[in-house]
């Protein structure tokens, strides 16, 4: 979240938090696609924490408003599957594809939320030097950095071509499929020369394996013990639910 990122100290060491969130979304997609309260109850968990630690909303709210078409979508052919009456609520019947369907929608929104407040409160630097306590390859972690980091610039750089293209095209003209796949085409080329550009300067300044030479944090004992707790309470959330 570039931009919007209020770094802020964690209860528990930065790889240990990657750990328990990622425990936190394998356990919310575990839920079946009828219950519906489980998802809820999980949800509970991430806005409980949103909230104690002053994360502000607007950021997450407005990312998850641009990807919910998508989240819709994704869920919509539920509808069409599943046309069994499932339960009768005023007289309405509620097949088992509504059920699955929000069921879908809400366990993507809550994953996203919690992803979207975890980079709320960790800078993206922070992330990557978590990844390397955890043992991740060094490679992996120095590619991850380098997309984010330059995904800024091939975004303005989508936007002053697009921006090209609209002061040049007059009543619709320009705008069609061919023009857009050579317009893709041109970003692909322009993006493929400054990466040669950006690794030959690195090169020159002595780059050879890691972008950060510092020595990762290793995972401590306590951090242990949050994973571990942080587990037994999702046990136990999706087994009451």
């Amino acid at each position: 979240m570039h931009g919007h990122a209020q770094p802020r100290d964690l209860p528990v060491g930065d790889g240990a938090a990657i750990v328990i969130l990622a425990l936190f979304i394998l356990f919310v997609i575990s839920v079946p696609k009828f219950d519906l309260a489980g998802v809820i109850a999980f949800a509970a968990i991430p806005l409980l924490l949103t909230t104690a630690s002053g994360i502000a909303l607007m950021p997450v709210l407005k990312r998850l408003v641009i990807v919910s078409p998508f989240i819709l979508f994704m869920a919509a052919g539920n509808l069409a599957l599943d046309r069994s009456a499932a339960l009768t609520v005023a007289g309405i019947a509620i097949t088992g594809g509504m059920i699955s369907a929000s069921v879908i929608v809400l366990k993507t929104v809550v994953t996203l939320a919690a992803l979207l407040s975890f980079m709320a409160v960790m800078p993206f630097h922070r992330f990557g030097m978590a990844l390397r306590s955890l043992r991740v390859p060094e490679v992996f972690v120095t590619q991850l950095l380098l997309v984010y980091r330059y995904s800024f610039l091939l975004a303005e750089e989508a936007g002053m071509m697009q921006k090209a293209r609209d002061l040049r095209s007059f009543g619709g003209r320009g705008k069609g499929p061919v023009v857009t796949a050579k317009l893709i085409g041109s970003l692909l080329i322009r993006t493929t020369a400054r990466a040669q550009r950006i690794y030959m300067a690195m090169s020159a300044r002595g780059f050879q394996t890691a972008l950060d030479s510092r020595t990762p944090i290793a995972i401590k004992p306590g951090d242990l013990f949050a994973i571990a707790g942080t587990v037994a309470l999702f046990a136990l959330v999706r087994h009451f639910f």
